[in-house]
């Protein structure tokens, strides 16, 4: 079985040696294409192009990467290949052979603009699985795009357990809070929040290795209990996690359901309880009043409200904190993940293409 990964981002130089020197952690695509025994596409295999990285940016789309894969999977005789994004699985979607299977996994499932082209240029046909990042988005996937059970499926993000584990047990006690992030962050009101809390030290680390925008904090007046400190290399961003009493991942209502996710998830991997938003994608990722504590979007008043509450609570922060290294190395692990895609790519090769409901095999 023959199996193209392709990501959608570049691979910096240097990356293959931190992961084994244990300074990064694990990597979805390559640790798919090892267990594969195969190669992965991403954008360093792509000629250089600022006008077309721009352009392709701006609509969130990557054709020149879905011509040369849909080239590469024909000439290297491949069986399926493995869209890691929407970005590329759906102009891929147009272009790959049709005898070549096809896995999408999908992380802005709920986009109108995205659902509108899928089902104007009838793509839903041309995937024999979308995977969504939560259940929430793929229920509401498969009721807008009308495919049946087995050709949209839940899996949700993983996490590097070995890699994001606590070095030691917590106190309860730490000195203070951390938000950490960029994608679709309301940091606005968790900073109206913390005026409210002037005893409550937090700490903005507002950056990411995959986005480029700005973090909305920018017009906020920080109070003196709130600091932006830089973004950091993930060796250092576990020793972040580790020295705050919890971490607060403030986002915003919008249809990006699960964005803040991969945050929320080291946190918890890290032994630490977290303070989140609640939409339908990202409550999936924490057990409310268990793990971590989800808030409205926007109540700048409960968020301060659950922040004071755990603050306070040490013993209750040390008991979730444990709570959810537990839940998340059980549940949300790479491993987990990597055997879920491997189980979903056989089945497809396998069985063949699964009918796309109401419509001739």
């Amino acid at each position: 079985m023959r199996v193209l990964v392709v990501a959608t981002n570049a691979t910096p130089k240097g990356l293959i040696n931190e992961i084994r020197t244990g300074r990064h952690q694990r990597i979805d695509y390559l640790e798919l294409a090892q267990r594969f025994g195969t190669v992965h596409h991403d954008y360093n295999a792509l000629r250089p192009g600022r006008l077309f990285r721009q352009i392709e940016d701006l609509f969130r789309c990557d054709i020149r990467q879905a011509i040369d894969v849909a080239l590469l999977a024909k000439r290297g005789s491949y069986d399926a290949v493995l869209s890691l994004s929407e970005r590329v699985g759906i102009p891929l979607a147009l272009l790959l052979d049709r005898r070549i299977h096809h896995m999408v996994i999908f992380h802005h499932g709920m986009s109108p603009q995205k659902l509108r082209m899928i089902r104007t240029l009838k793509l839903q046909q041309r995937w024999d699985v979308v995977a969504a990042i939560s259940r929430a988005e793929a229920d509401g996937m498969r009721t807008a795009l009308g495919l049946d059970d087995q050709r949209v499926v839940a899996l949700h993000t993983p996490v590097d357990v070995d890699f994001y584990k606590p070095s030691r047990p917590s106190t309860g006690q730490e000195a203070f809070i951390q938000s950490l992030g960029l994608s679709h962050r309301d940091y606005p009101t968790l900073i109206r929040a913390m005026r409210r809390l002037p005893h409550i030290s937090c700490h903005l680390r507002v950056g990411s290795t995959w986005v480029t925008r700005r973090g909305g904090h920018e017009k906020e007046d920080l109070p003196p209990n709130v600091k932006l400190q830089p973004f950091v290399h993930p060796d250092v961003l576990r020793q972040c996690y580790e020295e705050s009493r919890f971490i607060v991942v403030p986002i915003q209502a919008s249809t990006q359901w699960s964005a803040g996710c991969t945050s929320v998830q080291a946190a918890q991997a890290m032994g630490k309880p977290v303070v989140a938003t609640h939409r339908p994608g990202l409550s999936e990722y924490l057990i409310d009043g268990e793990t971590g504590l989800l808030v409205e979007p926007g109540d700048e008043r409960s968020m301060a409200e659950a922040i004071e509450s755990l603050w306070n609570d040490p013993l209750r922060v040390i008991r979730m904190g444990r709570k959810a290294r537990e839940w998340i190395e059980s549940h949300y692990s790479l491993d987990r993940w990597l055997d879920k895609v491997q189980q979903l790519i056989a089945q497809v090769v396998c069985q063949g293409r699964l009918p796309v409901s109401g419509m001739p095999r």
